[in-house]
């Protein structure tokens, strides 16, 4: 009696502690961490009881009472037993499953289900604890008990252990995760327990190594510094915001551009159909020719909200973009005669691997440098290659310029003019290693980019590739799935998207959100949500104004309506000259309706509704 108190004692001291040091540093609000949580607790508990069980077995024949407090308390422990290896399996299968999307899937489809499953058994198991007989043992030096009540732990211990070692070889490539190493401590200790039992039943040493176990669970549990952790989330908070600055500003930029570049376009067809003055009919070729640049730097290349994965083509091959434009420099420099001086720049926020199609788009490249080579005997050479980044797209705008006897206006727009049909009539040689501007436009097309010429005769010319590329993530960075779990983990706070196209406006609503501890993204465009809802980010609101430049709150609904699984409210914001539509926006689909003119009262209700 004596070995089995002072085991309790001693696992009970430890216990304690760890429950102190546990409890006193802040934790990720993780599953692991709230099984584990449980686990921690229950210990503690346990620990106190069997003392107390070991105690009322001693003295329960000397009053009614004490019986009494005898049969609860061992038949309380029991229960206790059954619990601590019901959730310490359920922590087992968490580790061995939860890393695979398709069982984590199949777990939270079927949630519900589980839940329900998971409490008949419990109850049915409790049930068998308290009505299976239980005996009891006390000779003066053991005290124990003992019977089929005590033996359904050993039951039910061995179907679990038997089941948590399948989810542990289901599951072979995880076999050396150190999260295992408490399974594996406690079938070994288990079967040291047995026999030592077996030996002299009055050793009991059960709670003991469910205590050993849980503290050495402590260990293997991923608990990163939580203060570190909020550092790297604000500093990210602050990037994500950086980022969705600059989209808003280059969106709008473009939207101030469209219109007059549209103008221009327009007069200068008009100036077209006078032929009776030749000066005029050039002067209008070169206003249309600049007129089609500007189009091209604002659509194609600065239009950040036309950046969508479903618009790039999707290859499985990566490359390094900086080492092929590295290696692209190098063969020219050696090709260059000493008269032609070559400038090379690329930028500094290029990402390390990008999906994409490098052999086409090397030769591409290389074509038109070949080209400008060809074409200028003295001066310069450059290209540039820039980049503009929207979560997980690249967009590389590649420039190359010269300073050559370039190219005559009625060129620049035979190619600019060029279409599908024209396009599909050019043939690409396998064998050709340099292409002309014709034939590149159409391999550049084929890769789903643009091409834009600029050039003046005896100036030079300068010749621009847009191509979108998917993002390689670098998957071996463990901060970043420490950073996700811990994006993860924050419930307190609303994750709300708000689309405004007016700047002033939607930066009045974000800071007045944020302020009331909100976790708030803007944008200035509606596809950017949809880009941010096809990606998995997930908000509990979602507020679109009425009318936006590029796509109307009802269009953005409708797309996110194709999708079956999509439940977050969606609210739109119109002006009081809409209000008499009002109830047609809520048959529409839209959760609720914001009057512009009380913008801060209809948050506030918003808010509190949803």
């Amino acid at each position: 009696m004596i070995v089995g108190i002072t085991f309790i004692s001693c696992s009970l001291l430890y216990s304690f502690m760890l429950l102190v040091v546990y409890y006193r540093k802040q934790r990720i609000n993780s599953i692991e961490n709230k099984i584990y949580s449980a686990l921690v607790r229950m210990n503690v508990f346990g620990l106190v009881l069997e003392l107390l069980c070991t105690y009322f077995v001693m003295v329960k024949d000397t009053s009614p009472i004490n019986t009494l407090l005898c049969l609860f308390c061992n038949r309380l422990f029991i229960i206790y037993l059954l619990s601590w290896e019901l959730i310490f399996a359920l922590y087992v299968f968490f580790v061995s499953f939860w890393q695979n999307t398709k069982a984590r899937e199949w777990i939270k489809s079927h949630a519900k289900d589980l839940k329900v499953l998971g409490a008949l058994l419990c109850i049915m198991l409790f049930c068998f604890a308290i009505v299976l007989p239980l005996e009891y043992f006390n000779d003066g030096n053991y005290v124990y008990s003992y019977g089929p009540a005590a033996n359904l732990l050993l039951v039910v211990g061995g179907v679990l252990i038997t089941l948590e070692m399948y989810s542990v070889f289901k599951n072979a490539n995880s076999i050396r995760n150190r999260k295992y190493i408490p399974l594996l401590v406690l079938i070994i200790a288990m079967v040291a327990v047995f026999v030592v039992r077996s030996i002299n039943p009055g050793i009991i040493l059960i709670n003991s190594t469910f205590a050993f176990v849980t503290v050495l669970m402590y260990f293997t549990i991923e608990n990163p510094d939580v203060q570190m952790m909020e550092e790297l989330y604000r500093n990210k908070r602050l990037i994500e915001k950086s980022n969705e600055d600059t989209s808003n500003f280059l969106f709008k930029m473009t939207q101030d551009i469209k219109k007059p570049v549209k103008d221009i376009i327009e007069v200068s067809n008009d100036m077209l159909t006078i032929k009776a003055v030749k000066e005029l009919q050039e002067g209008s070729k070169i206003i249309n020719n600049k007129a089609k640049e500007l189009d091209y730097l604002v659509n194609d290349a600065l239009d950040v909200s036309s950046m969508s994965t479903k618009t790039i083509k999707v290859y499985d091959s990566r490359y390094n973009a900086s080492n092929l434009f590295k290696e692209i420099k190098y063969q020219m420099e050696n090709q260059l005669d000493s008269s032609v001086k070559f400038e090379y720049s690329i930028s500094n926020n290029m990402p390390d691997y990008v999906y994409g199609d490098s052999i086409k788009l090397k030769q591409a490249v290389y074509s038109v440098l070949e080209n400008s080579i060809e074409n200028t005997k003295g001066g310069y050479i450059s290209l540039d290659v820039s980049s503009i980044i929207k979560y997980d797209i690249c967009r590389l705008i590649i420039t190359i310029s010269d300073s050559g006897s370039g190219i005559s206006t009625a060129e620049v727009n035979n190619i600019l003019s060029l279409n599908i049909d024209d396009l599909s009539k050019i043939n690409l040689s396998k064998d050709k290693k340099t292409l002309n501007l014709k034939e590149i436009k159409k391999l550049v097309t084929l890769m789903g980019g643009n091409l834009i010429v600029k050039s003046e005769e005896d100036k030079g010319t300068t010749v621009s590739i847009t191509i979108d590329q998917k993002i390689v993530p670098n998957k071996n960075s463990e901060i970043s799935k420490k950073m996700e779990l811990y994006e993860e983990s924050l419930h307190k706070d609303k994750k709300i998207m708000v689309v405004d196209d007016d700047a002033k406006e939607l930066s009045k609503i974000v800071n007045y959100l944020e302020n009331m501890d909100m976790n708030v993204s803007g944008s200035l465009f509606g596809r950017d949500l949809l880009e941010k809802i096809s990606n998995k980010h997930k908000f509990d609101l979602i507020i679109l104004d009425d009318e936006t430049d590029t796509i109307s709150a009802y269009e953005v609904l409708k797309e996110l309506k194709k999708n079956t699984k999509f439940n977050t409210p969606v609210v739109i914001m119109i002006d009081d000259s809409k209000e008499f539509i009002r109830l047609a926006f809520l048959k529409d689909g839209f959760a609720d309706v914001i009057m512009k003119s009380k913008l801060i009262d209809e948050l506030d209700r918003i808010l509190k509704r949803f």
